[in-house]
């Protein structure tokens, strides 16, 4: 329904009209000169307001405005009723409401878990605004950031001050605790920062300290490596090892299977050494179930796939043997 039909009907300025409902709140129309049905509850009882037209105006004895009763389209019938008016209160403004769901971070992932349903005027459609009244709602005020469902943070910016944003219940909003979400993000960024793969001289000093942590129960091959990493810092030029040493570097870091060089190596628990290559390891386990090395059974559960080693051991090819 339009204003200017209102007007006709009721002999009332069109630009001037607004509905009262039972409960004498005001519903004005939109933008568009419409009175919205999102707005209107079906079968209520409206009163119609507006300033009188020039007929009416002219007339000696300008009838009182009837009572419009709105009701949508029914399979019964379509009812209607005129009744006494109350005196309007038109400068109360209108209300919304909608959904907030609670939501937390897990594993990553937001989840929703509890779902508040707030009411807000026009003068509390802002981001804080809104996050105030899900403060009050909850009766806790403890720090919250408003997000999407995607969990991308909404900010206070002119699209999202004002009712035309936040009365859209299709548009899902999470509020998520602040400590919860600075956690997130800074746990993105590390996950997201590339390491530096430069194999410079601090490089492969660096690589060279993970193999230490890798190889603690090697007692001969963490001893060569310490002394390699001691090396490292003396002379910042060039690595050499003894011929002993290398064949200390290479018999435990050699695979069992194919006598090469390890490639993803893993660990066996048995036998309490690196044994082998991952692809070799992994055939072995399709013809056998004992490990090997040592030849106990349970072999499958008692590897480990050393990670961060593989690279460790690519710095390692430019160290020369004297």
């Amino acid at each position: 329904m339009t204003t200017n039909k209102f007007g006709t009907i009721f002999q009332v300025s069109p630009p001037t009209v607004f509905l009262t409902d039972a409960s004498n709140m005001a519903v004005f129309p939109s933008n568009n000169e419409y009175f919205s049905t999102i707005d209107l509850v079906p079968r209520g009882q409206y009163e119609v307001h507006g300033a009188a037209s020039e007929a009416l105006e002219l007339s000696p004895h300008p009838q009182p405005q009837p009572r419009f009763a709105f009701s949508r389209q029914s399979a019964s019938a379509t009812t209607s009723s005129v009744t006494a008016g109350i005196p309007p209160r038109a400068t109360q403004s209108k209300s919304y409401q909608r959904s907030v769901f609670m939501a937390e971070f897990v594993h990553g992932k937001l989840q929703p878990s509890r779902m508040i349903v707030i009411r807000f005027m026009e003068g509390d459609a802002t981001v804080q605004g809104v996050l105030t009244k899900v403060q009050d709602a909850l009766g806790a005020y403890d720090p919250l950031v408003l997000t999407d469902g995607q969990g991308n943070e909404i900010l206070d910016s002119e699209g999202t001050r004002g009712s035309i944003y936040w009365k859209q219940n299709a548009r899902k909003i999470l509020a998520v605790p602040e400590q919860q979400f600075a956690d997130m993000k800074s746990g993105k960024r590390r996950r997201s920062t590339k390491d530096d793969e430069s194999m410079d001289l601090q490089g492969v000093y660096d690589k060279i300290e993970e193999v230490v942590m890798a190889a603690q129960s090697l007692h001969d091959v963490t001893q060569v490596i310490k002394n390699l990493s001691e090396l490292a810092i003396e002379s910042r030029k060039i690595y050499v090892l003894m011929e002993t040493q290398a064949e200390h570097v290479r018999a435990a870091f050699s695979c069992s299977v194919c006598k090469g060089p390890v490639k993803e190596p893993i660990l066996s628990k048995c036998c309490r050494a690196i044994i082998g290559c991952k692809s070799c390891i992994d055939h072995s386990l399709q013809t056998s179930t004992q490990c090997v090395m040592c030849r106990a059974d349970n072999f499958a559960i008692n590897i480990v796939e050393v990670s961060g080693l593989s690279e460790a051991l690519n710095a390692l090819e430019i160290i020369k043997v004297d």
